[in-house]
């Protein structure tokens, strides 16, 4: 192996455990991917929506025994509980908070460090740790780990890092994070969620479902998450992005001259090259290599 690679502990996540008998029957009826494909070698990218369609959480999945793990924002991982908890009714489930804490985990050959293939969403049970898996949005993004003190990986040749250095990591290649996306800010598909395997359109039904297809299959969304690179450093998230005095959208986050906003498709379409402007940092619009036109 050559190059560096950086494991980063993200306290920002938090693990919650839903189990039972019938764990997978009520995730499959909540979430927008199909839990039927989660094997004990497949992690899932998920989200769950209100019913009129808008993202609330978004999550991996992984399935650890008789139990499946959700590795989520630490800051809605209450709010996640309760309302898995109002969904649960009669269901032969339990829905519990856990002691696992989460790593990320980036740089040259991540996952082979990790002994783990290089697809997106390869993961398997990893000794020092608890459960290993490559990201399953993307995979240049690397891997995470879910684990119950702390992870030893000097040994598998990574460096320490922070969650400041993930986060850089993950601006550069323009995916957004929960705090940035959930919450009711946007839809799945504005998040990128088809490219980045976090929507199956074949599963049938699950809350805000009807929505989602028909966004799908009208085609041509309104809005998208994309990155965008400033002159200088960006300003905070939340501020306008405009051209020609024209409100864009906003932007969602920033470190340095990195970023990602959620942005009017047919206005970007229309605003000329470098009128682009967030406060009055000039900016300029990427449409990243894995998203499709």
């Amino acid at each position: 192996m050559t190059g560096s690679a950086w494991a980063a502990p993200l306290p920002d996540r938090s693990v919650v455990s839903v189990s039972g008998p019938e764990r997978v029957n009520f995730l499959q009826g909540l979430v927008t991917n199909d839990v039927r494909q989660l094997a004990p070698d497949r992690a899932l990218y998920a989200g769950l929506l209100t019913a009129q369609g808008k993202l609330l959480y978004d999550f991996f999945l992984v399935e650890d025994g008789t139990q499946i793990l959700i590795d989520v924002a630490a800051a809605q991982a209450g709010d996640l509980r309760k309302r898995l908890t109002l969904y649960k009714l009669r269901a032969a489930v339990e829905i519990t908070e856990t002691p696992f804490k989460v790593a990320a985990l980036w740089g040259a050959d991540a996952a082979a460090r990790l002994t783990l293939d290089p697809p997106e969403g390869a993961a398997s049970p990893i000794a020092e740790a608890h459960y290993a898996f490559v990201d399953p949005r993307l995979a240049a993004l690397g891997a995470r780990l879910l684990y119950a003190a702390v992870a030893p990986l000097a040994a598998r040749g990574f460096q320490s890092a922070d969650a400041a250095d993930y986060a850089a990591h993950r601006l550069a290649l323009g995916i957004a994070d929960s705090a940035e996306i959930s919450g009711e800010i946007c839809y799945p598909l504005e998040a990128n969620f088809e490219t980045l395997h976090g929507v199956d359109f074949k599963k049938g039904c699950y809350v805000g479902q009807e929505l989602t297809a028909r966004m799908k299959h009208k085609g041509g969304l309104r809005k998208r998450v994309l990155p965008v690179t400033g002159a200088s450093p960006l300003p905070a998230s939340g501020t306008p992005v405009t051209a020609d005095g024209k409100e864009l959208g906003s932007l969602l986050a920033a470190a340095g001259p990195n970023g990602l906003a959620l942005l009017r498709l047919d206005r970007l379409a229309e605003a000329q090259t470098g009128a682009l402007r967030a406060d009055d940092v000039p900016l300029s619009v990427h449409w990243p290599r894995w998203l499709p036109r």
